[in-house]
């Protein structure tokens, strides 16, 4: 008798053990089931907006035909083209901070005419042409590196040739960053102001180096300025000379 009772015990537990395997892996299947869903009905919706965009897009198209406008000729800049890529995916927020959904591209595209992207552009790229152009130019003093690069510069060797005499092969850039930045956390304060107190000694050298090329920066400017001046007006003096000149020579002739 007591052996029926184990064994039925037995498989009563076996029994449990595949039920609850068995309902596991139906909640599982019910979970994709629903994400599938969710999934198919976001396509059905991106294919009905792609409908929309596409009919938007030829009713523009053909109206910008019947005006003449030269809108295929555009040139597009670069940063517009990204907006387009990325700005439509953020959600918009209104005065509350609440977003409200996504700004459709064709809004955007409607608001704005070919030839304004066109100017947009050309003056966005001259922009980054001149700042380019003059942080190339610049020969000033540089910027003073902060507590923790100077921490870096001073452990960097030391750091490396550990690790090549533990691991027998050079350290990566990652790794090396990574020891020193643990070093660096578990420095203590006192021995962080060393380095803090250099970065600041490096600051106030940086602001007197600018200060002093600011002033020959400013005196080259009043030189450059009064060559100009001086230029003008000799140019000035010679047009002068040579109206008088003119008039003498048309006296003569007037005697003559």
């Amino acid at each position: 008798m007591t052996e029926t009772l184990e064994a039925q015990l037995e498989t009563l537990s076996n029994e449990n053990a595949f039920l609850q395997k068995y309902f596991s892996l139906r909640k599982k299947c019910e979970q994709l089931q629903q994400a599938n869903e969710k999934i198919v009905n976001r396509i059905q919706h991106v294919k009905k907006l792609i409908k929309v965009y596409k009919r938007e897009r030829r009713f523009l198209a053909n109206r910008l035909d019947e005006h003449g406008d030269e809108y295929k000729d555009a040139q597009i800049p670069v940063m517009w083209e990204e907006d387009q890529k990325y700005n439509p995916l953020r959600p918009m927020k209104n005065s509350n901070g609440k977003s409200h959904g996504v700004k459709h591209s064709s809004d955007i595209i409607s608001a704005v005419s070919p030839r304004v992207l066109a100017d947009m552009g050309q003056i966005s790229t001259s922009k980054s042409r001149k700042k380019i152009e003059k942080a190339k130019d610049f020969v000033g003093p540089k910027k003073p590196a902060n507590a923790f690069l100077l921490f870096c510069q001073h452990r960097r060797t030391a750091v490396a040739e550990d690790y090549l005499k533990e691991k027998h092969e050079e350290i990566s850039n990652h790794e090396l960053t990574r020891r020193i930045a643990l070093e660096w956390n578990i420095l203590k304060p006192d021995q962080k102001k060393v380095y803090f107190d250099m970065y600041e000694r490096e600051k106030e050298q940086y602001e007197r180096e600018m200060k002093i090329y600011h002033e020959q920066e400013q005196s080259r400017t009043l030189t450059a300025e009064g060559g100009k001046g001086g230029e003008s007006s000799e140019e000035v003096d010679t047009a002068a000379m040579g109206m008088e000149a003119q008039s003498a020579v048309d006296a003569l002739m007037m005697d003559n």
